[in-house]
């Protein structure tokens, strides 16, 4: 008996001795293909964000014109029609097409000098916020046009510069704008003003108000970035209350707004440049944010309102990202415009 209760208890022994060992080479495999994944998806967020490309956001343009640029045809009903549907605009239009005509250059070369030739002077000279202290700025635009992420975008551009920055939300109208950029804005890290009561009745309050508050709270800030109330161009009492916010603006600093950006949806065409036209004439526009270039195959808005405003072209919106914001680059842009390996990935 004392020996068959041994022999079992060897078993037993041995039997523990294997299962320790099977465990120990276990805790020294690699995760399973589908612990793998997941350990994958969990750091996915602590990767650094991925900065806007700067080839291939804007290609889009040149993809209905590849097959007259190939084949070299100056077919002038051809090209008027791809001209025309890229948004160039029939006056821009018939002036490249004559000129086209009666040059010697291929298409390829004669459209990359002169859309060069049409916007080398949109690019901004210098850095406007470097010329006060602080530096006012009017976001102005239609609503939906890329507004309030542009702004964010701004705001996070300016933090890299080193520039304390404040922001004021006087799009008051719009109460979910409001609390919309006001996420985006704390998230980059600047600083939020807008007008909040305990009962939650800030919609509908006085944007000039907001706007005297904003800049007074602020005055001590390198940057101060205005979002006014997303007016529709062609109402005219809305575009006299974007003229009283910038008189009462100056009330506070009699130089403000040191500057007015409009922003603008690059994917609306001739209705870009009638805005463009509109707000210029109510408040003098200083500087375009062209939004929504990602993708884009109607790009000839961008010729067409530098020609009709002839305002600098700041920025370029790309993506919804914080830091898919790009500073405007003529010869870039140009560039890449024809750059057929970033056109077709």
């Amino acid at each position: 008996m004392l020996i068959l209760y041994f022999g079992i208890l060897i078993v037993l022994i041995a039997m523990a001795g294997l299962w320790l060992l099977r465990a120990k080479k276990r805790s020294h495999q690699l995760p399973s293909e589908l612990e793998t994944k997941d350990l994958e998806k969990a750091s996915e967020g602590s990767k650094p964000p991925s900065t806007p490309k700067s080839k291939s956001v804007w290609g889009g343009l040149l993809k209905s014109w590849s097959g007259l640029l190939s084949s070299s045809s100056k077919d002038q009903k051809a090209w008027e029609e791809v001209l025309i549907s890229s948004d160039m605009g029939p006056k821009l239009a018939n002036e490249l097409i004559s000129k086209l005509q009666k040059s010697e250059k291929a298409p390829a070369e004669f459209f990359k000098e002169e859309l060069y030739e049409l916007i080398k002077d949109a690019e901004a000279p210098q850095a406007a916020w470097e010329s006060k202290k602080p530096w006012v700025v009017f976001i102005i635009g239609v609503n939906g046009a890329g507004k309030t992420t542009s702004i964010v975008k701004l705001a996070r551009h300016l933090l890299q510069q080193s520039k304390s920055v404040g922001v004021v939300g006087a799009d008051t109208f719009r109460k979910a704008a409001i609390e919309q950029l006001e996420r985006g804005v704390l998230g980059v890290g600047a600083d939020f003003f807008s007008i909040k009561s305990s009962n939650d009745e800030s919609e509908g309050a006085d944007p000039s108000a907001v706007i005297f508050d904003g800049l007074s709270k602020f005055k001590e800030k390198d940057t101060i970035i205005v979002d006014t109330s997303g007016r529709l161009q062609t109402k005219k009492n809305l575009m006299e209350e974007l003229k009283k916010m910038k008189r009462v603006a100056q009330k506070v600093m009699p130089e403000a707004p040191h500057d007015v950006w409009l922003v603008i949806d690059s994917t609306l065409g001739q209705n870009s440049v009638s805005q463009g036209r509109a707000f210029h004439e109510a408040l003098g526009v200083t500087g375009l944010v062209l939004t929504k270039l990602d993708g884009l195959s109607r790009g000839g808005t961008i010729f067409q309102l530098f020609q009709e405003l002839k305002t600098p072209i700041r920025f370029l919106g790309v993506g919804e990202r914080p830091e898919e914001l790009l500073s405007f680059k003529s010869r870039t842009f140009v560039e890449d415009l024809f750059d057929q390996k970033a056109s077709n990935p």
